[in-house]
């Protein structure tokens, strides 16, 4: 696999899912890419590689107040 066909199938798979990329196991899950490889030959972290295919990277869901909890 090379860089280009790696941010092809980011595109592909994020037009796919609604104009979001996927998330990295779900990604890896459904093309067959490995982790290897991309990390650290073309970039070290996958939001990296989101990013250089033109998406916002996927951000975690930040903590809930405790006051929201109850």
């Amino acid at each position: 696999m090379n860089r280009q066909q790696i941010l092809a199938e980011i595109r592909r798979t994020a037009q796919v899912n609604g104009s979001k990329p996927l998330g990295q196991a779900r990604f890896f899950k459904q093309t067959g890419f490995k982790v290897s490889d991309w990390f650290g030959k073309y970039w070290s972290r996958w939001g990296d590689a989101v990013r250089e295919a033109g998406f916002t990277p996927n951000t975690l869901q930040a903590r809930y107040d405790g006051d929201e909890l109850i």
